[in-house]
């Protein structure tokens, strides 16, 4: 805590004295409350707080219930107090040049949430970490909000209300309360480092034990029917591979930005390398579930699922259906080379897709069924589902139906979106401590996260189009994971197949 000499606490009791007879309520209330919150974090007398409280009570009684406190000339907080007095909302209106005023206010657990998290006497986490608590603002404006607030690192950890209601015993408790919970969040974090050296380990070993045993490789005779993983590794490990937006068919045209040829060819070399990647990162794992997430052909005479403009395709709709089959089910019989179990999730198409991808990963299940009696393939009936995994619950979805939706769910999670999907959960009765959306559509690796759930965008397989060259950041070819050592996850992609 902060150090103050008695002298310096006597000569702000003196002031506080002095000031109590103001008649500008609100030069007053902002007085009181800086003062108040300068002692309040000090290593003081107990006696001279007792007085300071003393004064502070009888001033306070004295300051209207909506109390407005100076900050800057570019904004305005105000303190919202029920009729006993207690604050219920922070308010703000923050001016901005050219601008509309950003207006809004935060409850009670939310100014917690922000002291207990940013505070060095918190949990001592950066503007950026806590602002992912508040999806409902950009960073920008968390950044204002916290301005407006005059909420600093060197401030306490508790909230204004919290210090007015609670006795000393009290936020000394909830302050030790806070400092275990910090402890555990480092401890979780150490184990994932640990996680990743073992991660690390275990790719050196692999490699060694490719060069002892030199050439020697796993297969199954091509003919016999039906197959079987054959895995006999035991490391307590998998891997969630979402590929998504294969888009078979797709053109770009000779006037786009950047080239990305496509084609059997080099959909077939690109999901080699990633099991070129996997063998060389993780080697055998106990379990790869395989989230296939829509939009696995370009489109359908030459058109969206919505039929509503042209697009530029070098294959016609029974050559993008056959290479589709042709090409994913020699990669999942590369995949069962990896694990001991396989395991298949599927959305059921895509805004580019829609009926003819629908059909074609069908046609993919019944033929995987038939290969692999034992491989579970589930394909959604709508166009967004869920699968538990461990101790994690996977919410799958495109991003953008085939007929209903005017936009994509975006980039980043927003307010309409959250709501949305939290309705859904609900619904749904899905309430796990660790839920995660996975969507594709936008061909992008992003994460927000919020209370409820974290929402993230994976990366194409196909890369950019022409279209989204030119509306969007480029994006690399990949395809997106979550790799479990136990029930320790750890997010990654494989990039520029």
């Amino acid at each position: 805590m902060n150090k103050i000499s008695e002298n310096k606490i006597n000569e702000i009791i003196k002031d506080l004295r002095k000031y109590k007879s103001l008649n500008n309520e609100k030069h007053k209330a902002n007085y009181y409350y800086q003062a108040r919150q300068n002692i309040i974090d000090s290593d003081h007398p107990i006696e001279l707080i007792k007085e300071f409280l003393d004064i502070y009570s009888q001033c306070k009684r004295n300051v209207s219930t909506k109390e407005e406190i100076e900050t800057d000339d570019r904004a305005i907080t105000n303190l919202e107090r029920d009729d006993d007095g207690r604050i219920q909302f922070y308010s703000f209106e923050i001016y901005r040049k050219d601008n509309p005023t950003f207006t809004g206010k935060l409850d009670r657990k939310e100014m917690e949430t922000i002291y207990r998290l940013y505070s060095i006497y918190g949990a001592n986490l950066t503007q950026k970490i806590v602002s992912r608590e508040f999806p409902q603002f950009t960073f920008v404006e968390f950044k204002r909000i916290l301005r407006a607030f005059n909420i600093y690192k060197a401030n306490s950890e508790f909230a204004p209300h919290q210090i007015e209601e609670l006795s000393e015993e009290q936020l000394i408790n909830l302050h030790n309360q806070n400092k275990e919970n910090n402890v555990l969040r480092r401890i979780e974090k150490d184990q994932l480092a640990e996680a990743n050296k073992l991660i690390n380990k275990l790719a050196k070993e692999n490699l060694e034990l490719k060069k002892n045993t030199g050439e020697f490789h796993f297969t199954i005779d091509n003919e016999v029917k039906p197959r079987a993983i054959k895995g006999t590794y035991n490391n307590n490990t998998a891997l969630n591979l979402f590929l998504s937006d294969i888009h078979v068919g797709a053109c770009l045209e000779s006037s786009s930005l950047y080239d990305n040829p496509w084609n059997e060819d080099e959909l077939e070399r690109r999901l080699d390398s990633v099991i070129n990647k996997i063998e060389s990162s993780f080697g055998h794992l106990d379990t790869i579930v395989l989230s296939l997430m829509g939009d696995y052909l370009d489109g359908m005479d030459r058109m969206t699922a919505r039929r509503d403009h042209f697009m530029p395709q070098n294959m016609d709709n029974r050559e993008q259906f056959e290479v589709f089959l042709r090409r994913m089910i020699d990669f999942i019989d590369g995949l069962s080379n990896y694990c001991n179990e396989l395991i298949i999730y599927a959305v059921p198409e895509g805004n580019h897709d829609g009926s003819s991808g629908y059909m074609a990963i069908k046609a993919l299940q019944y033929a995987i069924n038939a290969r692999y009696p034992k491989v579970k393939f589930e394909v959604f009936d709508r166009f967004i589902g869920s699968y538990e995994f461990r101790t994690h619950t996977y919410v799958l979805t495109h991003g953008k139906d085939a007929s209903f939706m005017k936009k994509p769910l975006p980039l980043n999670l927003n307010d309409s979106t959250s709501a949305l999907l939290r309705d859904w959960l609900d619904r749904e009765g899905l309430y796990n401590d660790n839920i995660h959306i996975i969507k594709g559509d936008l061909h992008s690796n992003n994460l927000n996260s919020c209370r409820k759930f974290d929402y993230r965008n994976v990366l194409s397989i196909f890369g950019d189009s022409d279209y989204s060259q030119m509306n969007y950041v480029s994006n690399p070819v990949g395809v997106s994971y979550d790799y479990f050592v136990g029930n320790t996850r750890i997010l990654g992609t494989f990039e520029n197949l």
